[in-house]
């Protein structure tokens, strides 16, 4: 049976989280698009703030690489930085506001998951 250190950590497992890694990143990123680049649904009763939200979504989208394949940050991390401008450019002809409040949110977001990604991979590395 495989163990979570093979699928994670150990070079026999590279492939596997490697595309993990990149699906994630993918699939955060279409719903990052979608969400941002559609229609605002005005959502009563959701706690939080909408930059708290911009923060999160970015964490998410950076952690995966972060964890299980950070050659790829190089790429991933400035990718998420400019996508997260791009959105703010674009928002403005989808009926949407333009804030440079949230592409700060979006830059705080993918430095944030770089840093727990990275952080997660040493600890996974140390206890395995």
């Amino acid at each position: 049976m495989t163990s979570i250190k093979n699928i994670l950590l150990s070079p026999s497992g590279r492939p596997i989280r490697h595309k993990i890694a990149l699906i994630a990143t993918t699939l955060f990123a279409m719903i990052i698009a979608y969400t941002t680049l559609t229609p605002m649904v005005i959502a009563q009763g959701l706690p939080g703030s909408d930059k708290m939200y911009h923060v999160l979504a970015f964490v998410a989208l950076t952690l995966p690489c972060a964890a299980l394949y950070p050659r790829t940050l190089i790429l991933v991390f400035p990718g998420a930085i400019a996508f997260g401008g791009l959105i703010e450019i674009v928002q403005p002809y989808v009926g949407r506001e333009r804030e440079l409040a949230d592409f700060y949110a979006d830059a705080c977001g993918a430095v944030i998951g770089v840093a727990a990604g990275l952080c997660i991979r040493g600890l996974l590395t140390k206890l395995m």
